[in-house]
C-alpha cells in the first residue's frame, strides 16, 4: 500500500537474507518482477509457532499470519507493519493494502527476494510486538491456497469493516491522524475518522489500535474539537491539526466533501471521485481502470494532479468510505453521483438501493 516508517525503537528487524535500511523507505522500483499478493492476521490457537511456505514463489506471495493474546483489532492494526517492514528491503516495493497488495522487486534483489525470507522478516517483526504471545507465519504462494486464503482475508476484512461502520464521528471525540505519505509528500496528512477511513482504506479502529500499540510513530491521535459543519465534516481540532502537520498549506478539511476543502490525497487511494461540471454531479474511478472518464482524464492522469494537495472537486477515496452513511454527505451523497468505473459499479450493487443505481451509469 503506502510506504511507511517503521519506529526502529519498537520494531528494529533485520535479516541476513537481504539488505535492510530505513533508508530504503521510500524507494520507488520503476522496473521489476511484479507479485500479486494479500495480507491477513487473524487470532486464533497457535500449537506451534515458526514459518511456513506454501508452495514455490512465482507471481504469487501472500502473507497469512495467525497470532494470540492480541484483540481482533490489533491483529488488522498489525497487518499495516507489512509494508513497513518490506519497503525496507533495498530493491524492494510494496504497494497497497489487504487483498490488493503488489510487490515490485527489481533484478538485483531478484535473487534475495525469497519466500523463506519475507517469512522471517514478518515473523520477527510480529514477535517484535510485546503483546503478541504466539505467532505462526504462513507466506502462500500456490494458487489455490493463494485464492482461497484471499476469498477468506475478503471475507474477514468486509466483517472488520461492517464492525467498524456502526461506529459514529458523534460518538467519539478523538479521531486519528497519519502521516505516513510524508516520506513523498511532505505537505500531506490524512483524517481518519469512524465514517471515514484513508483513501488507501486504512479503518479507524486500525489507526486507532496502532497508535495504542505503539507499532509505528506515523498515527497520531487527533482531537475533534468543536463542529463546524457536522454536514460536511468540519471540526475546529482537525482544521488545527491539518495546519500544523501540512506546514500551513492547508487552512481547512471538510473531511465529507469533495467540492469544498477537500482532505488532501495521498499516494495509493483506491479510488478518486471527480466532479462533472456539465451534469453537476460526480464520477468515481477505481484504479484499475485505464480508460477515459467522462472528463477525458484517466486515473493515473489525475493522481498526478491531486496527489499530496487540496484540489477541490477532486478527493482519493477507499472503498470502504463508500460504504460509510457519511459518503460525500456534504455534496449530496450518492444521490449527485452519474458516473462509476465497472470495478466500482459491482462494489456499489451490493448495498445501495436500485433506484439509486439506476441513476449511475458505467460507460463514458
Amino acid at each position: 500500500m503506502i510506504e511507511r516508517f517503521v519506529d526502529p525503537d519498537k520494531i528494529d528487524v533485520h535479516a541476513d537474507c537481504i539488505e535492510m535500511d530505513e533508508l530504503f523507505s521510500g524507494e520507488r522500483v520503476r522496473e521489476g518482477r511484479e507479485l500479486k499478493g494479500f495480507e491477513l492476521v487473524e487470532v486464533g490457537e497457535v500449537d506451534s509457532e515458526g514459518i511456513e511456505v506454501v508452495g514455490e514463489c512465482s507471481d504469487l506471495l501472500g502473507i497469512h499470519v495467525i497470532v494470540s493474546g492480541v484483540s481482533d483489532d490489533a491483529a488488522q492494526a498489525i497487518e499495516s507493519i507489512f509494508s513497513e517492514i518490506i519497503n525496507r528491503m533495498k530493491g524492494v516495493e510494496y504497494r497497497f493494502r489487504k487483498e490488493n497488495v503488489r510487490i515490485i522487486v527489481s533484478k538485483d534483489a531478484e535473487g534475495r527476494f525469497t519466500p523463506d525470507c519475507v517469512g522471517k522478516v514478518v515473523f520477527d517483526a510480529v514477535k517484535a510486538i510485546p503483546a503478541v504471545e504466539r505467532a505462526r507465519v504462513r507466506i502462500v504462494c500456490d494458487e489455490e491456497e493463494f485464492e482461497r486464503v484471499l476469498s477468506r482475508s475478503s471475507r474477514v476484512h468486509a466483517e472488520r469493516e461492517e464492525r467498524a461502520s456502526r461506529l459514529r464521528e458523534r460518538d467519539v471525540d478523538t479521531f486519528y491522524g497519519c502521516i505516513s505519505c510524508q516520506v513523498y509528500l511532505p505537505n500531506h496528512v490524512c483524517i481518519i475518522t469512524p465514517e471515514r477511513p484513508s483513501p488507501c482504506g486504512t479503518l479507524y479502529n486500525e489507526a486507532k489500535s496502532a497508535e495504542e500499540l505503539k507499532l509505528v510513530h506515523y498515527y497520531f491521535p487527533v482531537e475533534k474539537g468543536e463542529e463546524i459543519d457536522g454536514e460536511k465534516g468540519e471540526y475546529e481540532g482537525v482544521n488545527r491539526t491539518v495546519q500544523e502537520k501540512s506546514d500551513f498549506r492547508i487552512e481547512r478539511v471538510k473531511l465529507h466533501s469533495a467540492l469544498e476543502n477537500p482532505p488532501s490525497t495521498g499516494n495509493y487511494a483506491e479510488a478518486i471521485v471527480f466532479y462533472i461540471p456539465e451534469e453537476n454531479g460526480f464520477g468515481i474511478v477505481d484504479r484499475g481502470y485505464k480508460k477515459k472518464t467522462p472528463i477525458g482524464l484517466t486515473f493515473d492522469e489525475m493522481e498526478k494532479l491531486i496527489v499530496g494537495q487540496q484540489v477541490e472537486g477532486f478527493v482519493g477515496v477507499s472503498f470502504a468510505y463508500m460504504k460509510s452513511k457519511s459518503f460525500l454527505k456534504g455534496d449530496g451523497g450518492w444521490e449527485k453521483v452519474r458516473w462509476v468505473s465497472p470495478n466500482v459499479y459491482d462494489f456499489i450493487m451490493e448495498f445501495l438501493p436500485d433506484d439509486v443505481l439506476m441513476r449511475i451509469r458505467t460507460s463514458s
